[in-house]
């Protein structure tokens, strides 16, 4: 008996073929799944520089208000620095926007930090503006990955007295003192902003 080709399938088979490859040849930054199921994320543990330092500038010549927070990583007791711990941040610019198609998925102003032997950072960027027709505060995402922890993202950076912070989400982060995620700014003698934000590993 004569068995039909079926081209439908040879042809759907192509396609899909074609796309796995065109996902691996892809510009963007990869794009790691939300642990909470909804969507993806930048995936910074795909992407990470071979060398990472303790201290990084995002980006030297972005208009914007300048911004420097630091801090120190400590292990699930509060108390010991986490060396070694890979911080990766990335946040919108001084309109509200990631890139110029505003995709979140590949961010514009991004960059990577490792803690140093007492788990201290610091990166220096500009202050992001919040989303455009959102009440969504001004933020900074950031994802925390070593080679012993599976990359995943913690609370992101906010920035106190920004209107758009609910006032159930300050009194829940009140009493966190350098580990809540809304950092207090002061603005230094060159007249840069500065802040803290200390985090403790959840293991």
């Amino acid at each position: 008996m004569e068995r039909k080709i079926n081209w439908g399938l040879f042809v759907y088979m192509g396609v899909f073929l074609m796309s796995i490859d065109a996902c691996g040849q892809h510009k963007k930054m990869p794009r790691l799944r939300n642990p909470s199921g909804h969507g993806f994320i930048p995936c910074g543990s795909c992407e990470q520089p071979a060398t990472i330092s303790s201290e990084t500038i995002i980006s030297t010549g972005e208009k914007g208000e300048r911004l420097t927070i630091s801090g120190t990583v400590y292990k699930a007791d509060g108390k010991t620095p986490a060396e070694g711990i890979i911080l990766f941040f990335y946040h919108t610019d001084a309109t509200g926007h990631y890139n110029q198609e505003d995709d979140p998925n590949d961010p514009r102003l991004k960059g990577w930090v490792k803690t140093d032997a007492k788990g201290h950072y610091q990166f220096t960027t500009i202050k992001p503006a919040p989303y455009p027709q959102l009440n969504t505060p001004a933020h900074i995402h950031v994802h925390l990955f070593n080679k012993n922890i599976a990359e995943n993202y913690i609370d992101d950076f906010w920035f106190d007295g920004d209107k758009l912070i609910r006032e159930a989400d300050q009194k829940r982060f009140a009493s966190l003192n350098d580990f809540s995620p809304i950092v207090k700014l002061s603005t230094n003698k060159d007249g840069m902003l500065t802040g803290v934000r200390n985090i403790r590993l959840t293991h």
